[in-house]
């Protein structure tokens, strides 16, 4: 079964800040919000709030609307953090409920009608906008894009990324909207994929791995040329970071 991994920044604008009455804040300075008890500065923290946690947790198809837990994955994006490092606990008004982050990063949200009620925020002691939270949802499954005699066209070959997009936008209608999240993983040995243009040709030659990276360029998509491509390649449809879309573009 593949997966993809959703990542959500786990922030809250600053218009949206928790704000604190004066009581509150006599008893955060007096209460360590840690499990270490380091002091702590809540308006830069990272946090997100219960009933978008559970948004999130119940994006996956699979997942049940009842369920009583539901587990996710947390991760830094900065790499010298560890899962270790990262502390999070639910801002109850009666006091924090920890929510233990295990060695691989998974942590367990409690869900009830209560903590929906009460809408608390999960807060964690890192910076806000440094951390990702992951779900895991099912990708749909796609036919392979139909070669014949080595060749199909540009908007066949790229069809299982387009139908696995439109899929996910019925769980996330936002999904791919901010640029794309998806590139072809194409296993040619050492064969070249050839893009044959009005203009002239573009060739994609493989990694040392015998490997091509695509991403969908909208103006191929909307010309459709043809594209030379041995029959028995293997495709994947493969998440991708902005980071790894601009290198493959760069190249």
């Amino acid at each position: 079964m593949k997966h993809l991994l959703v990542l959500l920044f786990l922030c809250v604008p600053g218009s949206a800040a928790l704000v604190l009455g004066q009581d509150e804040k006599r008893e955060a300075a007096k209460t360590p919000e840690t499990l270490s008890g380091r002091p702590l500065n809540i308006s830069n923290l990272a946090r997100l709030p219960y009933r978008q946690l559970i948004k999130i947790a119940q994006s996956d198809g699979g997942s049940k609307p009842d369920a009583e837990m539901y587990k996710l994955r947390i991760k830094s994006q900065n790499p010298k953090v560890e899962s270790k490092d990262i502390e999070l606990f639910l801002n109850l008004k009666e006091g924090p409920m920890v929510v233990v982050v295990n060695d691989q990063g998974f942590l367990e949200i409690p869900h009830n009608k209560e903590l929906l009620e009460a809408n608390p925020e999960l807060v964690a002691n890192q910076p806000r906008g440094t951390l990702n939270i992951f779900v895991d949802i099912e990708v749909p499954k796609v036919s392979p894009p139909n070669i014949v005699d080595g060749k199909v066209k540009y908007q066949e070959l790229f069809r299982p990324l387009v139908e696995i997009q439109n899929e996910m936008r019925k769980v996330d209608p936002t999904f791919g909207l901010g640029g794309q999240q998806f590139v072809l993983e194409i296993e040619t040995d050492e064969e070249p994929i050839k893009i044959t243009r009005t203009l002239g040709a573009r060739t994609f030659r493989p990694n040392s791995r015998g490997k091509v990276y695509m991403i969908m360029e909208a103006y191929l998509y909307e010309e459709n040329p043809d594209v030379e491509i041995p029959d028995d390649a293997k495709m994947n449809v493969l998440p991708a970071t902005p980071e790894e879309i601009e290198d493959i573009r760069s190249r």
